[in-house]
């Protein structure tokens, strides 16, 4: 499993980026969330945390070296690499896969490589979830919760990678779309994601996953009443976005071949894990 740090992963991004632009562009569209603010350093999200206290800023680079953090890390960075195996359709991709559809069914049943995909990015979150936060399961997902970027990790991911590819399923509610994910593709999930990070890894995502139904199905019905606001802003963005063709996003600077041009779960992850370890050091946990 190849390292990287929060620090190396972060400060690729900067606030011209499209994946940065994307991400303030569908945040400022849902009601609810903290206002999106960019940084791409712990000092930044000490800032957003902690209104950057030194002390917590040196105690959350200390558990940012701990080695759990370090794969979490590892995780938000392969969910945007279609070649780790955890997603098939990854960031703008899959918004652009959905723009492009033709006209017909929006639904888990008429897309079943687009919900496997989105059951192994729940996983991976899950995962993360697991690896970033101690205490009990429902302790993890309270403190995830918490944090502006968990708020935001899971928002994008009922709007990008639900609500907007099964929009057909949103009669029935967020819940009943959540439930019937999982149901109908949990063994392909467990199977795929148990390659990625062992039965071990899959054992603690799972056990986030059974309590963090409930609270994605909430991300999801907030998402819902916004689908329409979102795809107007993105289909105005993505014209503009789309002009960068095979060249990377600055932000990645690799070939767009090997990574989606948009690495929004990078982005986002990497955040999600640099506002753990300084809410962590704030709270003493």
């Amino acid at each position: 499993m190849p390292e990287k740090t929060i620090e190396e992963i972060l400060s690729k991004f900067n606030e011209s980026d499209y994946t940065v632009k994307l991400c303030n562009i569908i945040f400022k569209a849902i009601p609810g969330l903290q206002p999106f603010q960019f940084y791409n350093t712990i000092e930044g999200a000490t800032e957003r945390i902690a209104g950057g206290d030194a002390s917590v800023l040196a105690k959350a680079k200390e558990i940012a070296t701990t080695s759990d953090i370090k794969t979490a890390v590892w995780v938000t960075d392969a969910v945007d690499k279609a070649d780790m195996g955890i997603s098939v359709l990854t960031g703008v991709k899959n918004l652009m896969s959905i723009f492009g559809k033709n006209k017909g069914q929006s639904t888990i049943e008429a897309d079943p490589q687009q919900a496997i995909d989105a059951a192994m990015k729940a996983a991976a979150l899950s995962y993360i979830i697991y690896k970033i936060m101690p205490g009990a399961i429902g302790e993890k997902i309270t403190h995830f919760r918490e944090l502006p970027a968990g708020n935001e990790l899971a928002a994008y991911y009922a709007m990008a990678e639900v609500a907007l590819p099964f929009t057909d399923n949103l009669i029935s509610g967020g819940a009943a779309l959540i439930s019937r994910l999982f149901s109908q593709h949990s063994g392909d999930m467990n199977t795929k994601f148990s390659s990625i990070v062992g039965g071990e890894g899959m054992k603690q995502a799972g056990q986030v996953l059974e309590k963090f139904q409930g609270p994605l199905a909430e991300y999801v019905d907030m998402a819902k009443d916004n689908t329409g606001t979102v795809m107007a802003k993105v289909r105005d963005f993505l014209p503009s976005a789309a002009t960068i063709g095979n060249v990377a996003d600055s932000a990645t600077g690799v070939a767009a071949m090997g990574m989606d041009v948009m690495p929004v779960w990078s982005f986002l992850g990497s955040r999600l894990v640099a506002e753990a370890c300084v809410y962590r050091a704030q709270k003493g946990l």
